[in-house]
């Protein structure tokens, strides 16, 4: 269950257009005018596409819990504020309370190592600790195959010993699902129960909680929002393959937990007191033991993000999701403030409407001339004939959409990319699609690390679909590779008889190893508002304007260092 970088948890619904949505309790005079500006801020989320629901609290009043859109629109279901869904990697810090539940009971110490209680441990994965799973410094690799494929607990383990550490354990941190499945498996063996039923019986039952879990609570299909990508129904968790006690292993214990905004309200509020964990515990729960990334500002703790606000503030948050839906949770124990947010829509990511919701609380929000970004809205061309779409989301955030190869420099890369290493990951990337649209496997085998057989086994379903739906290649082109803090994007472009797509490789810096793999219908970069006229991405120090001349179409310049490159708008 990936987790993606963000800050609460909030599930979005369609208010004016969904007449059956839930209705928010009555909130405190003082919060009643920040209730309606949430609403109007998620209606018109709504608009752009937006389903789901949505909580905001702040110490023991509700400032709004409401669903919008539809959990399933086929059936035509109303999402509500006890629609259930999916918490995705939030559930890790479920696994990280019920480690600490386990140290208070004087069951384990978090400095044991996984030698300690499972058996046949290789001697590269001998000085693995509880701590280092706990952190993502174990070296595990993120995954070892699909979320939803039925393993059970001794064929992960012999997955996880077989397969290969990026690092030493401790040397640095690394993202690892692996790595909180066997800390569940350790959950097991310690308390000789079902990882479901442990957290049920020691973290669930004391703080209140019971419509949280995997199959204890006894879903019905109808409760769970169902997952769109695309406009096309994807479904939910319980429309794939689960064992009869709950999701394989690639998923159980590192995500996939069922829950609704109040019961998660619950448990963060149990976090609070003594209810599950002791000061200690928690002290050591929440603590920054790693930086996340060498120039970032977050820190894991044991299953939850820390970082400091600009306001001074400590806000704990953790998100999740499988690249459908997802879903972010937060908080900030100075002052109070919980905003949980799910959403049930590919690419309307949680974390951005918690983060809108979190400054409209704290008076940090001003909304931009919506007429003006009306008017950059459209198509634009270089000089070359290169084009670029631009439009804006209901957060004012601009999304250019680009196609050439020219563009990437500009709106993609770093600037501390090296040559040598960028045409090495070309080349890769060349000689792996091209292997792959011929029915040649070995080179993408050899870029995912993992047996050719098992490679060969999906890839030749995945890879031969495309041509079967999209007719025969006429064209591969390999668009540049950039540089990022933890990894290399290589970018890739297939013209297909009846489509083109482009693909996005990230590699690993550290072995070179594929890690993700990515389609779209072209590239896009997103730029933060300054301004009604400026938008910049930091991480790749460019920046947007646009200018407008009285009598000629609005012009947007790309800034990059000394450099500018300039688009005219198509039209009027």
């Amino acid at each position: 269950m990936k987790r993606f970088p963000s800050v609460l948890l909030v599930i979005i619904g369609l208010v004016g257009l969904n007449p059956a949505a839930a209705q928010a309790p009555a909130a405190p005079s003082g919060d009643a005018e920040l209730a309606r500006s949430i609403e109007r801020y998620m209606q018109k989320a709504v608009a752009n596409g937006f389903a789901g629901s949505v909580l905001a609290a702040r110490g023991d009043a509700v400032i709004l819990a409401k669903g919008y859109g539809f959990a399933d629109r086929e059936n035509k279901i109303a999402e509500t504020a006890d629609t259930v869904f999916s918490v995705g990697s939030i559930t890790k810090q479920f696994t990280g309370a019920a480690i600490l539940k386990l140290e208070m009971a004087g069951k384990l110490n978090v400095e044991d190592t996984l030698a300690k209680y499972i058996e046949g441990v290789p001697d590269d994965k001998k000085s693995i600790t509880l701590h280092h799973l706990l952190t993502h410094t174990a070296g595990f690799i993120d995954a070892l195959g699909d979320d939803y494929e039925p393993i059970g607990r001794d064929e992960f383990i012999k997955r996880a010993m077989g397969s290969k550490l990026q690092f030493p354990p401790g040397a640095r941190y690394s993202y690892s699902n692996v790595g909180f499945s066997l800390l569940g498996i350790v959950v097991e063996l310690v308390s000789g129960k079902n990882y479901e039923d442990y957290l049920a019986e020691a973290l669930f039952r004391p703080a209140g909680m019971t419509r949280t879990g995997y199959l204890r609570p006894g879903f019905a299909k109808g409760d769970l929002a169902v997952g769109y990508r695309d406009g096309e129904r994807w479904g939910t968790a319980m429309d794939r393959p689960w064992m009869s006690d709950g999701p394989g292993w690639h998923l159980r214990a590192n995500g996939g937990i069922l829950s609704t905004l109040g019961d998660m309200r619950r448990w963060v509020r149990a976090l609070q007191t003594d209810t599950v964990l002791n000061e200690a515990a928690r002290k050591e729960y929440f603590a920054p033991h790693v930086r996340e990334y060498p120039e970032g500002n977050t820190y894991y703790g044991y299953g939850w993000v820390t970082e400091k606000t600009p306001r001074g503030t400590t806000l704990v948050w953790h998100n999740g999701g499988n690249g459908i839906y997802n879903a972010y949770a937060g908080f900030e124990p100075e002052n109070g403030v919980v905003v949980i947010v799910s959403s049930n829509i590919a690419g309307k990511i949680s974390d951005t409407y918690a983060e809108r919701i979190r400054r409209i609380i704290f008076g940090e929000y001003k909304a931009l001339d919506e007429g003006r970004l009306a008017g950059y809205t459209g198509t634009y061309r270089l000089a070359t004939g290169a084009e670029i779409e631009v439009s804006f989301d209901e957060n004012d955030m601009l999304t250019a959409v680009y196609k050439a190869a020219e563009l990437v420099g500009p709106l993609a890369a770093s600037g501390r990319e090296n040559r040598a290493e960028t045409e090495r990951f070309d080349r890769k990337t060349k000689d792996m699609v091209s292997g792959a649209l011929a029915g040649d496997f070995k080179a993408l085998a050899a870029a995912w690390d993992e047996p050719f057989e098992q490679v060969q086994a999906r890839a030749s379903v995945y890879w031969g679909g495309k041509i079967t739906r999209f007719g025969e290649v006429t064209a591969i082109g390999i668009l540049g590779t950039v540089d990022r803090p933890r990894n290399f994007l290589t970018y890739a472009r297939i013209d297909f008889a009846r489509k083109t797509q482009f693909l996005t490789c990230v590699w690993e810096k550290d072995g070179g190893r594929l890690t993700d793999l990515r389609e779209s219908d072209g590239l896009e970069r997103q730029f933060e508002p300054r301004s009604d006229e400026e938008f910049v991405s930091p991480p790749i120090g460019a920046s947007i304007v646009f200018r407008k001349e009285p009598t000629g179409p609005v012009v947007m310049i790309i800034k990059k260092g000394e450099k500018e490159l300039r688009a005219v708008k198509a039209g009027k």
